[in-house]
């Protein structure tokens, strides 16, 4: 527990201080940021691919594990586009490319059966997938200030991201702890109760509305409630169901996990396991909260 406690103060504090980054001049945060999200996913992509490696799938771990890099090239080569739609179709397109030059390698590689170089190609594709390129959105979303035309629009949605999540799971386990009560899926996760989904839902929209009160007072941010018409409503739906595709990608990965006869993704961080547990609620929230903004901004 102590262990656990440590490295949880570890991982808020490098969250605090790469978002805090954020407010630093010639736009040096959004580059830090964006560093910071593809190192996580680089990690987390790694152990999804030891994980299905462990479940008895073939594929290329190397390539598939970095992604991550060649998709934030293709991102800094177009992010500077007139519209954030284009961005995601280039985006979309070069997954599409990296499967082929994956696809390729693997049948000068292996020399086997079209049928087996293509089973794995599509397996190193998922994890390009997931986590990997919807994490990576979190580079979208990053840099929305040029898309929006607001300074300041971009760090809200972030800090969104992370109030939701993490209050989203910290009142599913208190909850859940106090009233206890039926499992919610006690084949995928026997821990998780329907009371601390409940519970979930509540620290989610809490977390989203946190930030709308935190926007209403920063005269700098409040603008784009009026400019794009965003009523504390608006926050509220946002928390809720950006709660609900949390708990979700939670339920997910430990189906995956079980799937493989795994308990934790890694051990990279202590007490928590791997990198992948802690942000497996996140991915799916972050591609939501940028199907939000790409709705916002177009």
């Amino acid at each position: 527990m102590k262990q656990r406690f440590i490295t949880s103060i570890f991982i808020v504090l490098a969250v605090v201080l790469v978002v805090a980054s954020k407010f630093l001049p010639y736009q040096i945060g959004d580059y830090i940021f964006d560093i910071f999200i593809v190192c996580i996913s680089i990690v987390a992509a790694f152990e999804m691919c030891n994980i299905m490696e462990k479940g008895g799938r073939k594929l290329n771990k190397y390539l598939a594990s970095m992604y991550p890099i060649f998709n934030y090239i293709i991102f800094l080569s177009c992010n500077k586009l007139t519209e954030i739609y284009y961005v995601l179709l280039i985006q979309i397109a070069s997954l599409v490319v990296y499967f082929l030059i994956i696809l390729t390698t693997e049948a000068i590689r292996n020399k086997t059966s079209f049928s087996l170089t293509l089973k794995s190609a599509l397996n190193s594709l998922l994890v390009c997938l997931y986590p990997s390129f919807f994490f990576c959105l979190f580079l979208n979303i990053n840099h929305l200030d040029h898309y929006a035309g607001i300074s300041g629009f971009s760090i809200v949605f972030i800090i969104m991201v992370f109030a939701i999540t993490m209050l989203s799971d910290t009142f599913a386990y208190l909850v859940g702890r106090t009233f206890k009560g039926p499992k919610l899926a006690p084949k995928i996760s026997p821990n998780k109760t329907i009371s601390g989904a409940i519970g979930g839902l509540l620290g989610g929209i809490a977390g989203a509305m946190l930030v709308y009160a935190l926007v209403y007072n920063i005269s700098s941010w409040s603008t784009m409630l009026s400019m794009y018409n965003l009523t504390w409503w608006y926050f509220l739906i946002i928390g809720l169901v950006g709660s609900l595709v949390s708990q979700c990608g939670d339920l997910l990965e430990s189906k995956i996990k079980r799937s493989a006869d795994v308990k934790d993704s890694g051990n990279i961080l202590p007490g928590h396991g791997g990198m992948l547990d802690r942000i497996d609620a996140m991915i799916f929230c972050v591609t939501f909260i940028f199907i939000v903004n790409l709705i916002i901004v177009m």
